[in-house]
């Protein structure tokens, strides 16, 4: 089995592993989402997709590109060390500014626009409309 036949399986069991991780996190509480809905779902979506991929048939002449898929893996596994410590404001900055200026080939000016809009877009959807309390890290940012 080739890397690329390989990685759907590794990221739906991830997927799982971190739906089961989301859902200790509490789901709903005193009648609003709680810390654990937006990463349950967004693991259970991992999962799909993964799962979905498996029935695709990859194409011959593009093989997958492994070094991306390794530094996709480092950029999620750093952004979970960090989000502990340094919150999700800034985790979430610098993961998506390093993804799509490292990895993605993004202009710099341009990654940063979109990785601080991304940011600012999503912790204003959660943590200011739909009240999901956020990590804030050793910083309280």
């Amino acid at each position: 089995m080739t890397a690329a036949r390989f990685a759907p399986y590794v990221l739906a069991a991830i997927g799982l592993g971190a739906a089961a991780h989301a859902f200790s996190l509490h789901l709903w509480a005193y009648g609003e989402p709680a810390a654990g809905l937006f990463p349950f779902l967004a693991a259970l979506l991992m999962t799909a997709a993964s799962l979905a991929s498996i029935r695709e048939r990859m194409p011959d002449g593009e093989p997958a590109e492994t070094g991306r898929l390794l530094a996709y893996g480092f950029a999620l596994g750093a952004f979970c060390v960090l989000l502990e410590t340094a919150g999700f404001a800034v985790s979430t900055f610098l993961f998506l500014a390093g993804v799509l200026t490292l990895v993605e080939r993004l202009a710099w000016k341009r990654a940063t626009l979109l990785a601080a809009t991304l940011t600012v877009s999503i912790w204003t959807l959660f943590d200011v409309l739909l009240a999901v309390p956020l990590p804030h890290g050793a910083w309280r940012l």
